[in-house]
């Protein structure tokens, strides 16, 4: 054996809360089961209250005897957001962040037979551990993956290959690998490192061999180096992979391998041309993509993931922004596979509105000096873990630092653009083959600290060819549960397609769920990747594709199941998408809405409830008369499932699981909903609900637009044209209750003009119609009310604006 690799998902014990030296103890029978990937949130049905606290995982590993005195380490390739590990009682490692990859060293703590694996976990909100705010659920769990691996003392390190490739052209491109080798012996080792480059049908090359004196419990970084004659270019429109294959071996004996895909191509980010891919141009245009999904919260399988990328690309789009953090490493290597580019992005994360340290509105950069260094240096790790996890993905051609961190507390502003400074560095200190990137840009100019703009809602008309590469990081348009209408809403000018631009990217792909009440609803598809209308308009703008035919309302007569797949993985990698749909007498889907529910009848397939679940209107999960949700099994053999709804038969479909598993039939215990949910804790800690976020105007005179009048101590707004029915829009992005309007004009009020809102953010209703008078400042109060956005609407002349908050 060289090196043995498994995915240890399944068989796990969970419990909610703290346990204190529940480590040390033996499992406790009452505890419940499940598998990985796995979230405290479970079932989750968008609700906007998150459980926060600390839950447990204990699971049992066989070590086989022939393994002891190597290298064995336990991965996990995501938990939120701080895990400390034991294995047999002994303290085995700690990791803070939610959304980077890391191994645990277990060699020394392991015996022959069964050990026991106990993980704590918590999602508490940290000052000092990023983020620190999002617009997002911060729901806790081993959410990710997690497999045992089985190394030699001599041996690659984890993820230690690094390939670039410095020269690219059609005719010959070089491969340049590092490969970082590890002697854990106690005495030095002389190492021989090799690398073969392969495509799906033959090897390519052959990287000249390297030797290397490694000390005794130390590791040295081996560069190898070769030539490929006429490469097959990685583009979306054909994404060709290679394979590097690196091997360590000592006087002639293989001690370890490791494989890494890689693909040759160039790209240029430019000023004035926008975009190139391998030297001709390419206009990007993509979606940012949420983790987390409909029933399974941020648990989602690889066969999801696989799932989601393939939506994207169906709908004729090139890019996908993973906002807005690391995405697990299948992420990035699905978007190889597919043929879609990948804008890879840290959690330097802001949301504005309440700034109470305590919850995730928090302050995007801390607010009290003493949280900073540690707060800093999580997203130095952050960076460094994404970087090496990643580094090697063609479709990857940005590393971006974060979101909006512009929305940090005035009085920090200064640091947190530092900070902004020294990531952009330090990401392109450690790899250089690609630019760093600013996302959420558009305010307190934190625009030019990187080498991509990107800019957000009206960042998109506030900034024309800035003089440097850019590109519209988001562009909203819908809004809303259900179907949907058949469009999306241009807005900020986004239509247009400028030369200078290198493209823009749709808010978002899917609904997401949000610990903001009522947000999280602007996706192209729904939260359990159902596409609305909307999704099939962009489908036809970029494709050419005509819409399917709408389902009518109608009284439905029959259920039909329909699957992705029949066949599941049992090792937690995969799952299986059901959709339920509503059909009349003529086998014709027919928007009859009523709850379906779905229930195993055989086998011990799971949905994130357990072996039943209900979809209903109540809950968003069925609409147009169909609902979908996906289903796993950690255990193999036949999984025969059954939907019903009233007044019709049942319909059944038949899967199967394979692979190996322990069965538990009667014995297994499913947890309940998390004992406890929060809501954001109370604070007075608001600032304007309206600061620095997106402005509509009807018209704006030069350097005097929207945004003036949501930044405390800039210019004004002015309309272009004084004329009647000139207006400005502040939006608030999310619907907030809101009770109070405060307006300072540039001076007193020499014409009529009305205070309004909208719950939708566009039909619009006046609260207020304010007469001409001698006061600059005023203070509209009403009656607590849900808007989106809030508007001055001036029916005769406009009048300058110097600030609007909304409280």
């Amino acid at each position: 054996m060289i090196r043995e690799r498994r995915f240890i998902n399944g068989d796990w014990k969970f419990d909610f809360g703290e346990h204190p030296e529940a480590e040390l103890e033996a499992s406790d029978p009452q505890w419940y089961d499940v598998g990985l990937p796995h979230s405290f949130e479970l079932p989750d049905f968008r609700e906007h209250k998150i459980y926060v606290g600390h839950g447990c995982y204990r699971r049992t590993i066989e070590v086989d005897e022939t393994w002891l005195g190597k290298w064995i380490a336990l991965e996990f390739l995501g938990v939120f957001q701080v895990a400390e590990v034991f294995v047999n009682g002994r303290f085995a490692g700690r990791h803070e962040g939610g959304y980077t990859p890391f191994t645990v060293d277990i060699s020394d703590a392991v015996t022959a037979g069964a050990n026991d694996v106990f993980v704590r976990v918590n999602n508490l909100w940290n000052a000092r551990l990023a983020p620190r705010a999002g617009d997002y659920s911060f729901g806790g769990g081993i959410n990710r993956d997690v497999s045992l691996i089985v190394a030699d003392r001599v041996r690659i390190d984890w993820y230690g290959i690094g390939v670039t490739t410095p020269e690219v052209s059609r005719e010959r491109a070089t491969v340049a690998a590092s490969v970082e080798v590890v002697n854990d012996e106690p005495w030095p080792v002389q190492v021989s490192v090799a690398a073969v480059v392969s495509d799906p049908e033959r090897s390519v090359a052959s990287l000249p061999t390297m030797h290397r004196r490694i000390p005794a419990r130390s590791r040295a970084v081996v560069e190898l180096e070769g030539v490929v004659a006429n490469p097959i270019l990685w583009h979306p429109d054909h994404p060709h992979r290679y394979k590097l294959t690196a091997s360590v071996s000592v006087d002639g004996i293989a001690r370890d391998s490791q494989t890494t895909h890689f693909g040759f191509r160039w790209f240029e980010f430019t000023a004035d041309r926008g975009f190139f891919l391998n030297g001709e141009h390419l206009y990007l245009h993509g979606a940012n993509v949420h983790q987390n999904r409909g029933g399974w919260g941020d648990a989602g399988t690889r066969a999801s993931i696989r799932r989601d990328i393939a939506m994207v690309k169906e709908l004729g789009m090139n890019i996908i922004r993973g906002s807005h953090y690391p995405h697990h490493p299948y992420f990035a290597e699905e978007c190889d596979r597919q043929g879609i580019l990948f804008w890879s992005e840290l959690h330097f994360w802001g949301m504005g509105g309440p700034s109470d340290d305590g919850y995730w509105f928090a302050s995007a950069y801390p607010v009290n000096e003493a949280d900073e260094a540690e707060f800093e240096e999580s997203l130095r790790l952050a960076l460094r873990e994404m970087i090496r996890t990643h580094r090697n993905h063609p479709s990857i051609i940005t590393w971006s630092i974060g979101n909006e961190a512009f929305f940090s507390d005035d009085a920090v502003i200064g640091k947190a653009k530092a900070l902004t400074v020294e990531l952009v560095a330090l990401a392109k200190e450690l790899d250089p083959t690609r630019p760093a990137a600013v996302g959420g840009a558009q305010r307190k100019g934190f625009d030019v600290l990187g080498d991509i703009a990107g800019y957000n809602g009206d960042g998109a008309e506030l900034f024309m060819d800035p003089g440097f590469p850019s590109v519209v990081s988001e562009h909203h348009g819908v809004i809303g549960p259900g179907p949907g209408k058949y469009e999306v809403r241009w807005e900020h000018g986004v239509e247009v397609d400028y030369p200078w631009r290198s493209g823009k990217i749709f808010w978002c792909a899917f609904h997401y769920k949000t610990i903001a009440p009522g947000a999280g609803l602007q996706g192209l598809a729904d939260y359990f990747r159902r596409p609305k209308r909307a999704y099939y308009w962009y489908r036809e703008q970029l494709r050419g594709i005509a819409p399917p035919v709408f389902p009518e309302p109608g009284t439905a007569a029959a259920l039909r199941l329909r699957t992705d797949t029949e066949t599941i993985p049992t090792d937690g990698t995969g799952d299986a998408r059901i959709e339920v749909e509503l059909v009349d007498e003529r086998g014709v889907r027919v928007a009859d809405d009523r709850p379906i529910r779905l229930t195993v009848v055989e086998g011990e397939a799971l949905f994130p409830s357990g072996q039943s679940i209900t979809l209903s209107p109540e809950t968003s999960s069925v609409w147009d008369g169909a609902g979908a949700i996906e289903v796993r099994s950690y255990a193999p053999g036949s999984q025969r499932i059954r939907a019903t709804a009233d007044g019709m038969a049942p319909a059944e479909i038949v899967l199967t699981a394979t692979g190996r598993g322990r069965p538990l039939g009667s014995a297994r215990r499913l947890p309940p909903r998390a004992p406890y949910l929060t809501e954001p804790p109370p604070g007075g800690g608001y600032i304007s609900l309206a600061a620095y976020r997106p402005v509509k105007t009807s018209s704006a005179a030069p350097g005097h637009h929207g945004g003036n009048a949501t930044e405390s101590g800039g210019s004004c707004w002015r309309a272009m044209r004084r004329e009647p029915g000139e207006w400005i829009a502040a939006s608030l992005e999310f619907p907030y209750l809101i009770s109070r309007v405060e307006i300072d004009f540039a001076e007193a009020p020499s014409s009529p003009w009305l205070v309004e809102s909208a719950e939708d953010g566009h039909e619009f209703t006046t609260l207020h119609r304010g007469e001409p008078g001698s006061v600059r400042s005023v203070k509209v109060e009403f009656e607590l009310r849900t808007a989106t956005a809030v508007r001055v609407y001036f029916p005769e002349q406009p009048i300058d604006i110097e600030e609007i908050r909304v409280h």
